[in-house]
């Protein structure tokens, strides 16, 4: 069983059950949408934004300028009540899609991106087990691991051998014991610098959902990466 939730963008409303995210969502950054299925308030997304998607296949990845259309449509909630939804239909299957940010359209270095069929990536069977992924590629390799503190949170950190960044904390568990491990969507360079990039998420089984786009550009001094998008909050209409 899942807990009623009402879906929002950038910042958290009262729900409930706690997210497993220790920190607020930042209304203030760009969206990135990584799961167009999933049931989304109405209104969570501007009409007028505009997205681009980045899709790869066996030849790599490319960003370009799609469409992403955004309807209206419905579902009962635990209440028995009609929610209404956006409901999003992208062109083509796009591996993310991003709104109103500044990113050069073509081919993108990209050296790591997640299976189509949706099965388990190594990088989250070797954070779960080992504690870490490296991630050997571009101009400033960097490796990607968590802690475990007395609470009972993961924090977890980015690294480049010298220079150790903290960039979030998770729970342990989900509401209903469920992973959290985050899911490494694409790794490659979308800013074009020659550093790596990060499109992640962080899996919530409580109707929870938080998608992250990390950046190396304009991470400021003593920093590694940047959150540059973020799409989180939790589904309308969901459930038993």
């Amino acid at each position: 069983m899942r807990g009623t939730a009402v879906a929002v963008i950038g910042i958290a409303f009262a729900s409930i059950a706690a997210p497993a995210l220790s920190q607020t969502p930042d209304s203030k950054l760009p969206r990135l949408v990584i799961d167009t299925g999933r049931q989304y308030a109405q209104g969570s997304f501007p009409r007028a934004a505009k997205w681009q998607g980045l899709y790869c296949d066996k030849s790599g990845c490319e960003l370009k300028p799609t469409q992403l259309r955004i309807t209206t449509a419905s579902a009962r909630n635990v209440l028995d009540e009609d929610e209404a939804l956006d409901a999003l239909t992208p062109d083509g299957a796009p591996l993310v899609l991003f709104a109103d940010m500044a990113l050069n359209a073509g081919k993108v270095v990209s050296w790591y991106w997640a299976s189509p069929d949706g099965a388990e990536s190594s990088p989250g069977l070797r954070l779960a087990k080992l504690g870490k992924w490296v991630m050997p590629w571009g101009a400033r390799p960097l490796t990607l691991s968590w802690v475990k503190t007395p609470e009972g949170y993961k924090r977890y950190h980015v690294s480049d051998g010298t220079t150790k960044q903290f960039l979030f904390s998770v729970e342990s568990e989900s509401h209903y014991g469920g992973d959290t491990t985050p899911i490494i969507h694409w790794v490659g360079d979308l800013d074009g610098d020659g550093m790596l990039d990060l499109v992640l998420s962080i899996p919530d089984d409580n109707c929870g959902f938080d998608e992250r786009l990390y950046l190396s550009s304009g991470a400021g001094d003593g920093k590694l990466l940047r959150k540059a998008a973020q799409l989180a909050g939790q589904e309308a209409a969901c459930g038993c």
